[in-house]
């Protein structure tokens, strides 16, 4: 039973049996580790690998040898929560198919950071609270700082609440965002690199492809849909609760 529940959270066999067995003897040489599980050394090394990456087994140095502990059980948890994450990041995409499938819409494609300037203008028209999920790090060199400045001072003016998600890589990005009056920025434990951004305003979702190469200009895709809008609005504010503050 507890080798199936594991498997289901994503374990191979062996990496439960090894994580089992870990829990169960405690700190242990690769040599224990295979004794105690009944898997071939060679084997070991590789799942203890994977449980490495996935959290559930650290390393430590004992008498000059190196040997392997557990994780407590509730560091599982922790994939779940993972797994939960990676999942909000792509319903809003899968939701968007279904809606573009059987609904109207007003779909548009722009290039270059004129437009995207010009939309955070539009949106300041609008009124309504701005989210933005998922920046990256370099647009706000390729797009420059006095812009972004314009933009939050006009808002704070007509107090529009705009609400930030970073990765954690942006810490610093986020403490300074949230000195700014009527506006909020969390981050996910998230280390990819991500150059796509989505921002939601109103009835608008703009879905913003970005590139590091300044000679290649970012592209937009502007879609005008209240149920789309309200869908991308809900799943942002899934993610928002597990995000976390600085």
């Amino acid at each position: 039973m507890k080798e199936k529940v594991l498997a289901e959270l994503g374990l191979s066999k062996n990496e439960s049996k090894i994580y089992i067995s870990l829990l169960e003897t405690g700190a242990a040489t690769m040599t224990r580790i295979a004794e105690a599980s009944g898997i071939h050394r060679v084997n070991v090394y590789d799942s203890i690998a994977k449980l490495k990456e996935k959290g559930l087994v650290g390393q430590i140095s004992h008498d000059g040898k190196k040997h392997y502990q557990a994780a407590p059980p509730d560091a599982l948890r922790n994939i779940i929560k993972e797994k939960e994450i990676r999942l909000n990041q792509i319903l809003p995409q899968l939701t968007l198919s279904n809606q573009l499938a059987k609904t109207s819409h007003h779909v548009q494609i722009f290039s270059g950071y004129d437009f995207i300037r010009n939309m955070f203008l539009h949106f300041l028209e609008v009124k309504e609270d701005i989210l933005d999920l998922n920046v990256p790090q370099f647009v706000i060199d390729q797009m420059g700082e006095y812009f972004p400045e314009v933009i939050h001072k006009r808002r704070a003016q007509q107090k529009q609440t705009m609400f930030h998600i970073y990765s954690k890589s942006a810490l610093e990005r986020i403490k300074f965002l949230n000195t700014l009056p009527y506006t909020k920025a969390r981050f996910i434990d998230d280390t990819n690199n991500h150059n796509v951004t989505t921002t939601i305003c109103g009835e608008e979702v703009a879905i913003q492809i970005y590139y590091e190469n300044d000679e290649q200009k970012p592209l937009t895709i502007l879609i005008k849909n209240k149920e789309i809008a309200d869908t991308y609005r809900t799943h942002f504010f899934t993610i928002w609760d597990i995000a976390k503050k600085p």
